[in-house]
C-alpha cells in the first residue's frame, strides 16, 4: 500500500509540474518545447543505452532526462540490467 501511494504521488508530481511549466514557456515557444521532449523520449527509445565507460554515456543520461525517461521505463530498465534487454518472442524460445 506504502508503494502504491508514493508512486502515486510521483504521478501526481508530473502531472501538476509538466503543465505548470508549459505555462511558464511563451506561446510561439511551447510546441518547440514539446516536440524536444518527445523527440528525446523516441531517441532514447530508439537508442539502446551506452555502458557506463562510453564518452557517450553522459550525453545519453541528458537527453533521457530530458526525453521525462525515468523511473521505471524500459530503456531505463534495460541500462539498470546491463544493456540486456530481451523482447517477449526471445524470452519464450
Amino acid at each position: 500500500m506504502k508503494k502504491a501511494l508514493i508512486t502515486g504521488g510521483k504521478i501526481s508530481g508530473i502531472v501538476a509540474a509538466v503543465p505548470l511549466f508549459l505555462s511558464q514557456v511563451p506561446a510561439p515557444w511551447d510546441t518547440v518545447v514539446c516536440a524536444v521532449i518527445i523527440v528525446c523520449g523516441a531517441v532514447t527509445a530508439a537508442i539502446p543505452a551506452p555502458e557506463e565507460q562510453s564518452a557517450w554515456f553522459p550525453a545519453y543520461k541528458v537527453v533521457s532526462m530530458i526525453g521525462l525517461n525515468f523511473g521505471w521505463a524500459a530503456n531505463h530498465l534495460t541500462m539498470l540490467h546491463g544493456g540486456a534487454a530481451q523482447s517477449n518472442e526471445s524470452q519464450k524460445k
